[in-house]
């Protein structure tokens, strides 16, 4: 539909009063907005920036969701006795496609990239990307069959150390000197809280590892396969979303669903509540995530993040009963700073 604020003075007038100047010989332009002034309504609406109360909404939201969404997987995976990881992550995944791909049309939603995605493209360039995010996922998931949800919030805080090691290895972008020493700190600091875990398990430990590695990997890779295409959240979830999902089922086909029966099912049918639950907290996350982005940035939104992984380790420490060594708490104190600083690095950088 043609833009009114850019038609010529006299179509804009004819627009704004249509049956005034077919009945009556009184002039058009009375009463109906200039066109400086529906130029000015239409640059106002469009560059207007969410209201306070509207941030501080998704702000509460970001900060519930993502924790909301751990508590009730380790439920599932681990209280309830739901031991296929794999499987609910297909599940939560599959969930997320089939709901973006109704809400394409439903809300009328934009793929700006859509022609450049062709399935030679998609082939080549998705599915990996697509085949890692799924390995991040189902790793991060099965860390909490063995280890406390503290001490994989904690863990997660060396993310930024496989990060710069991949991108260095697909020579994309050179650590600088401060990079490596706020880099070096974070390592430091996940190790004194690895030492000081109180329910250490090595099989936990080297999922969520393996998760932050393929997490990193796959950063690069998108970097380095999509160079300057930036998708938004419609658009990864409409692409990269389905790739995930397409990996990990065909590993559940193989590692889980041949050792499910009967009473798997009937394990899911009489808890559904929260299997639906964690499929609309995954849909919610994914959501919330990229308008918390747009508002705040890429940087503040890892900073958020951080601070609630640590909220989220402070609440299963209090409420939870959870057991922190104070050697584990430091190291973790000692990541969080390297992390501050590797970001306060990369912001000036």
């Amino acid at each position: 539909m043609p833009d009114p604020a850019k038609d010529s003075p006299s179509t804009a007038q004819q627009r704004a009063s249509p049956q005034l100047e077919a009945t009556s010989p009184v002039p058009a332009d009375i009463g109906a907005p200039k066109p400086e002034a529906m130029k000015l309504q239409v640059s106002k609406s469009e560059n207007q920036e969410p209201g306070v109360i509207h941030k501080l909404a998704c702000l509460a939201m970001f900060m519930i969701f993502g924790p909301s969404l751990i508590m009730i997987n380790k439920h599932i995976l681990r209280d309830l006795g739901y031991s296929y990881p794999i499987t609910h992550t297909f599940y939560t995944s599959l969930f997320c496609s089939i709901a973006v791909w109704v809400a394409v049309p439903v809300f009328n939603l934009r793929r700006k990239h859509a022609a450049i995605v062709t399935p030679q493209f998609y082939m080549r360039n998705i599915m990996p990307i697509g085949f890692l995010q799924g390995s991040t996922v189902v790793l991060g998931m099965s860390s909490y069959l063995y280890l406390t949800v503290s001490f994989v919030q904690m863990l997660k805080a060396a993310t930024p150390v496989m990060i710069v090691v991949c991108l260095h290895v697909f020579n994309i972008r050179k650590p600088s000197g401060k990079v490596l020493a706020a880099v070096l700190g974070i390592a430091v600091g996940t190790l004194m809280s690895g030492y000081g875990e109180l329910n250490f398990n090595i099989i936990g430990v080297v999922s969520m590892l393996s998760a932050q590695f393929a997490e990193a990997l796959k950063l690069a890779l998108t970097e380095k396969l999509l160079k300057n295409l930036k998708f938004d959240v419609v658009e990864s979830l409409c692409y990269i979303a389905p790739a995930a999902t397409f990996w990990v089922f065909l590993a559940a086909l193989i590692l889980e669903l041949p050792k499910m029966d009967a009473e798997t099912l009937q394990l899911v049918l009489d808890n559904k509540f929260l299997f639906l639950v964690s499929g609309l907290l995954a849909i919610g996350v994914n959501t919330i995530n990229s308008v918390v982005i747009k508002f705040t940035g890429s940087l503040m939104m890892k900073l958020l993040a951080t601070s609630r992984n640590a909220s989220l380790v402070m609440f299963n420490v209090i409420f939870m009963a959870e057991k922190v060594s104070s050697l584990q708490f430091c190291g973790y104190c000692i990541s969080l700073v390297g992390f501050l600083a590797y970001n306060h690095v990369r912001l000036k950088g």
